[in-house]
């Protein structure tokens, strides 16, 4: 369930939360369709990539010509600072329609195992949900072979979306932003904990290793020591608390107190903290902490 809810998670960002920062949806009007379908199929082998199919998605005019645009109301069409071009717009919002079919499959798989979504029935070490290969001897809440066909069934369809629609597409539409990769950078350095282990064998099977990348170096992966807590700050410098002056200190038993005013205080205060497992140095956590991670040590 948590892989599930990984993969959906990335998925729902990406086209749901994000897109609609990057693609004109009005500007799919101007779309051509058997040109759309040679686009989609220059990137990917998907099967929905037909001129008609992509004909069929030219249906939001009615949107725009209603002037009521629905879920689309909210956009700054027309922009210049859009940048795709009618066909690769097209494209991409046949598929940000897609995958709203595509996560209501996905949370299937939380449905049958923790019995709903969201927040799911979970507990450390399973879920409450018995498994049982003979369908006439199941208890009610079992999952017999049935069920665990379905779940195999929407796992490649997971797999399917994502190697064939959502990574294309977020490699496309990149690729007309690439002035935006050296806008609003980091500090350059990167923490993954580690996650989704293939077996009990502990993290030295995670799918995600975990490690510390400094300086924007990527061709070291630093390790790191989960148990240590010297290795552990936190910092209060950007953060409604305070430690009597202090800007870091170990991640021990002693609290932060609230400090819930700004006298004293940047303007750019905010809720956040950081943890640093090396001292000295801020390193942030999230997806692109995992991606690089992972990738090493490809590099």
């Amino acid at each position: 369930m948590i892989g599930a809810q990984f993969i959906h998670d990335h998925v729902m960002h990406f086209y749901h939360l994000h897109a609609l920062d990057w693609v004109d949806v009005v500007w799919t009007l101007d779309a051509d369709p058997k040109a759309t379908s040679e686009l989609a199929q220059s990137i990917s082998n998907y099967a929905k990539s037909s001129p008609g199919y992509f004909a069929d998605m030219k249906k939001i005019k009615k949107f725009v010509e209603s002037d009521q645009l629905g879920i689309f109301a909210n956009g700054y069409w027309g922009h210049p600072a859009y940048k795709l071009p009618p066909e690769a717009n097209l494209m991409a919002v046949a598929h940000y329609l897609e995958a709203f079919s595509w996560q209501r499959d996905v949370v299937k798989l939380h449905a049958i195992f923790g019995g709903k979504n969201p927040h799911p029935n979970f507990v450390v070490g399973g879920v409450p949900c018995a498994i049982s290969v003979d369908s006439e001897q199941q208890a009610g809440t079992a999952v017999d072979i049935v069920g665990l066909q379905q779940v195999q069934n929407v796992i490649r369809q997971m797999q399917e979306f994502v190697d064939q629609v959502y990574v294309p597409d977020t490699l496309a539409i990149a690729g007309f932003y690439k002035d935006w990769s050296k806008q609003g950078e980091g500090v350059g350095n990167f923490l993954c904990y580690g996650d989704l282990p293939t077996n009990p064998d502990g993290p030295s099977t995670n799918m995600f290793p975990a490690g510390v990348i400094l300086n924007r170096d990527l061709s070291t992966l630093h390790e790191i020591d989960p148990h240590d807590e010297a290795q552990i700050q936190e910092f209060v410098s950007h953060a409604w608390c305070d430690y009597e002056g202090v800007r870091s200190r170990a991640c021990t038993h002693t609290r932060a107190k609230p400090a819930l005013t700004t006298r004293g205080r940047s303007l750019l205060t905010n809720t956040w903290t950081w943890s640093s497992p090396i001292p000295g140095s801020s390193l942030p956590a999230g997806g692109a902490s995992r991606w690089r991670s992972g990738l090493w040590p490809a590099y």
